[in-house]
């Protein structure tokens, strides 16, 4: 949810559709399938003209509880199959934390949700995240390193794994939320393929898994930025395993399921992500940790803020680092825009009430976009 006054990441919502060649790297939020058994608890759909929508159900009660989440899309399954296939409905949302509220709240004679085809009717959905993974990676940023796709038809299943270009592009910042038991995992810039993503990962579904506590699940997501590319690419391939892995990626089908296996190495400060496939195999990604330099570390750490009554822009972290700053509407106009930035020196009182997106660009062509709710 969005809150006045607050500055959040943004990675805007596309419309994704796929070319002879060519495959979209990613998707939007999570899908998920509801099963009503009645027509009248069917909900209502209006927009809300941002890209989400209200679902208001015969039961006020059920609304108040999708009220809570921000609805990206809600459709009929299987319009023309059969009386009891139509009983089936997508939900587009962004968090899981709307299906604990369903299980809790809503008798499985209203509805029931699906997950991959599964009804989940069971709590807990998660189970506490690793200490030796939050102790590795909060607060840091990692690499992509190295990847492979496995398969029934891969005879080299001991083989090592690929070695990622030295020109290839992939860093992630991790971010522990101790109240939540969330991992957070966002780009940290646009990656070689020309994309940006945010997650939050909790730990894994305990249902029928011996070492759920070395497992994590996608839980929370946002809307992302993908860039259609060629298969004969270099990047296309290393962000196809990485996206597929982690449940992002841009698939009419979930070839990936089951929870993501995690296997942390302290001394080398690598971690390693699987996840099995329908193909007989796993999708594999290493992360090691970044060296970055001071200036890196300053700019990730960069945040646009402002003080309740004081007119000017901050920025936290900027200590001597160069720095532009542009502000853009909702048109995509810029509206302010300064190459030099210091802290008090930006002036948005003359900004009307109502949304922007503010893009923060290093000397070293590095840059990160917010969003920001002016009140």
């Amino acid at each position: 949810m969005i809150y006045k006054n607050y500055i959040l990441t943004l990675f805007f919502p596309l419309c994704f559709c796929v070319t002879y060649g060519q495959e979209t790297l990613l998707c939007s939020l999570q899908r998920f399938e509801l099963k009503i058994e009645n027509t009248s608890d069917v909900p209502t759909v209006t927009s809300n003209n941002d890209g989400t929508v209200n679902l208001n159900f015969s039961q006020q009660y059920i609304t108040d509880i999708f009220a809570d989440y921000e609805i990206y899309d809600f459709n009929q399954t299987y319009p023309t199959g059969s009386e009891e296939l139509q009983k089936y409905y997508n939900i587009v949302t962004n968090s899981k934390d709307i299906i604990e509220s369903v299980i809790t709240q809503v008798p499985t004679t209203t509805m029931t949700i699906f997950v991959q085809g599964h009804p989940e009717t069971e709590i807990p959905l998660a189970i506490p995240i690793g200490t030796n993974l939050i102790q590795l990676l909060h607060d840091n940023t990692f690499v992509v390193t190295k990847y492979r796709t496995t398969s029934d038809a891969d005879q080299c299943g001991n083989c090592p794994l690929y070695d990622v270009p030295e020109n290839f592009n992939f860093k992630v910042d991790f971010n522990y939320n101790s109240t939540e038991d969330i991992l957070y995992m966002e780009t940290n810039e646009t990656t070689s393929c020309g994309n940006y993503f945010s997650i939050g990962l909790r730990g894994g579904n305990p249902s029928g898994y011996v070492n759920p506590e070395n497992m994590l699940q996608l839980w929370e997501s946002y809307p992302q930025v993908a860039t259609e590319t060629d298969f004969s690419e270099p990047c296309h391939n290393i962000e196809a395993t990485v996206f597929d892995l982690l449940n992002i990626a841009c698939s009419p089908y979930d070839y990936a399921y089951d929870n993501i296996l995690f296997t942390v190495n302290s001394v080398a400060e690598t971690v390693q992500f699987s996840r099995s496939h329908v193909f007989f195999g796993e999708h594999i990604v290493e992360f090691s940790k970044a060296n970055l330099s001071i200036d890196e570390e300053n700019f990730d750490k960069m945040k646009p803020y402002q003080i309740t009554g004081n007119p000017y822009l901050l920025i936290s972290n900027l200590s001597n680092q160069n720095l532009s700053v542009e502000i853009i509407n909702t048109l995509g106009q810029s509206v302010l825009i300064t190459d030099k930035f210091e802290n008090n020196s930006l002036d948005i009182s003359s900004l009307e009430t109502g949304l922007y997106f503010i893009k923060l660009s290093s000397d070293n062509n590095k840059y990160k976009v917010f969003k920001y709710l002016l009140d």
